[in-house]
């Protein structure tokens, strides 16, 4: 049986009045506690934890063997404070205070790395310069070529070639067919091909597209492609390539697509520095059907804007890594989407960030901010998101989550979609976990979860989830708004803060050791859950 001291008879024996007793913990925390406003102390069976009930519904949990003594004078440092109604805001100066993680230029090819990948180790032989005018475009250089007008065909068997382009057509393209990997620099070209893409690519190696230092480049292509001059011939995009698509140079591309994606490889894209602006695209922003890379250079990092009706970054086959740059994308479908189409086994399709600065907003319904088919990883950078489309997701995760460091603030706006699928924060198929960090997630719609997983690992960081929509009530069934959801949580340290129109927190167990546990429901039970305490503090408020 429990047992309960009641406070009006404890202020009797021990002759305190309206007295603010510190409860001091042992991991160096300390709460303190107006002995007017405490209804009620209540002992476990086992009396190894004790409730202080408060005025209000609050109630502060503690274990009994992490106290070190309960006075009205304390030598700890770090007072405990809690907070009814949290706020979540963006932070600007994020914009400018996040880390970057600068790429090492491997010298040793081997499996693990992409030694192909730089251009430092490319050496030009043969310099090709083309030059656009509105009806016509010239070549200087000895490489084989025919054109119609503005728009030029290369076929060339050489390697070590270094293409610099430069100009302006409104009606002209760039196709270059080569057996070896070579240098394409932007200088000043704006090209736009109204049948097509501006330059078309037709070859599997690498290529090093350079934009070069203080130069604006623009490339458009149509509405509508006419057939391709070779049966079956891709041309997906503004700027499209078979090969991988290596971007550096510290000039500015702006790219509208007005009938496809605007960059798209049939094998994969990294982007190493420039200023890429997809003004506008008609499908993807960015489309590869392999990994897609941002990193930065020893003296530049990427900055790179996307406008798309689609995707802003779809990788069809292979994992998203970020390290660096400045990403900012407003999309109709997911910001940021990782795949494995081909369901091949030796493909991960996981998400990692680790450095940079990314800003998404998505309006469609069932959308995502990042929607990765493999795992989530944050080990650095800060991310900015807001998902507007009913049913959407800041981050939607079929494997597991690890936050090790960095981010991640976001708002989900929108409702349920037909139904069914729910607005929320963070869902993941497998294992939530969180070491250092932040995380700060709002959803606004009714029956929204801030975070739905299988398990809930939490090791240290901080953590605000606040999903305040009110039930929604369905044809087929009820869903109810939960800050959390989730089945086991262990928590061996940080900080969380769980706000929720219904259960701020929703799970099978809670098992905590360290750190702070804060749940706050407006209309139910602060924590639905068995709770098993063996150190640090549970406070909670709710409604019942």
């Amino acid at each position: 049986m429990k047992k309960h001291i009641y406070i009006m008879a404890l202020l009797a024996t021990t002759g305190l009045q309206a007295q603010v007793l510190n409860i001091n913990n042992s991991d160096g925390t300390f709460l303190p506690v107006e002995t007017t406003d405490t209804k009620e102390i209540t002992f476990n069976e086992t009396q190894k934890t004790v409730t202080l009930t408060l005025d209000g519904g609050l109630q502060h949990i503690f274990h009994t063997g992490k106290v070190e003594s309960i006075s009205p004078k304390t030598d700890k440092k770090n007072q405990l404070t809690y907070d009814f109604n949290p706020e979540i805001t963006f932070d600007e100066n994020d914009k400018n205070e996040f880390n970057e993680v600068i790429e090492t230029i491997p010298d040793v090819e081997t499996t693990e790395n992409d030694y192909g990948d730089f251009v430092e180790k490319f050496a030009v032989g043969t310099i090709v310069n083309i030059v656009f005018s509105e009806n016509d475009v010239t070549v200087s250089g000895n490489i084989p070529y025919t054109k119609h007008g503005a728009h030029l065909t290369i076929n060339s068997e050489s390697g070590k070639v270094g293409y610099f382009v430069s100009g302006k057509s409104s009606n002209g393209s760039l196709k270059i067919y080569s057996l070896k990997k070579f240098q394409l620099m932007l200088s000043g070209v704006d090209l736009t091909n109204p049948a097509g893409p501006a330059i078309n690519i037709q070859t599997g190696k690498t290529i090093y597209l350079t934009i070069d230092e203080n130069t604006t480049n623009h490339l458009c292509d149509g509405a509508t492609y006419n057939a391709p001059d070779v049966a079956d011939e891709d041309q997906k995009g503004t700027l499209f390539s078979e090969g991988q698509l290596v971007f550096d140079g510290a000039g500015t591309l702006n790219i509208t697509s007005l009938g496809g994606h605007g960059v798209c490889s049939d094998d994969y894209i990294r982007i190493r520095s420039g200023n890429i602006n997809i003004i506008q695209a008609a499908k993807d922003g960015f489309h590869t059907n392999d990994k897609f890379i941002i990193g930065r250079t020893k003296t530049a990092s990427p900055t790179i804007t996307v406008n798309a009706t689609n995707d802003g970054i779809d990788c069809g086959k292979g994992d998203v890594i970020i390290d660096a740059g400045k990403l900012e994308i407003t999309t109709g479908g997911e910001a940021i989407k990782v795949s494995n189409e081909d369901a091949d086994p030796l493909v991960t399709a996981s998400a990692t960030i680790n450095g940079g600065y990314i800003k998404f907003t998505t309006t469609g319904d069932k959308s995502s901010g990042i929607k990765t088919e493999g795992a989530y990883k944050q080990t650095g950078g800060i991310i900015h998101g807001i998902v507007k489309g009913n049913g959407s997701k800041l981050v939607n995760c079929d494997n597991n989550i690890t936050f090790t460091n960095g981010k991640l603030i976001g708002f989900a706006e929108g409702t349920i979609l037909n139904d069914t699928t729910s607005t929320g924060g963070i869902k993941c198929e497998g294992e939530f976990s969180i070491q250092k960090g932040t995380i700060a997630i709002e959803c606004n719609g009714k029956g929204a979860k801030g975070i739905n997983c299988n398990k809930a690992t939490i090791k240290g960081g901080d953590i605000t989830v606040i999903s305040m929509g009110e039930d929604y009530i369905g044809i087929s069934e009820t869903r109810k708004s939960k800050a959390i959801d989730t089945g086991n949580i262990t928590i061996t340290n940080g900080n969380c803060q769980f706000k929720a129109y219904d259960s701020a927190v929703s799970a099978t167990k809670v098992s905590i050791y360290k750190g702070t546990l804060h749940a706050i429901s407006e209309n139910d039970t602060a924590i639905d859950a068995e709770i098993a305490q063996s150190g640090g503090w549970i406070m909670t408020k709710d409604n019942q």
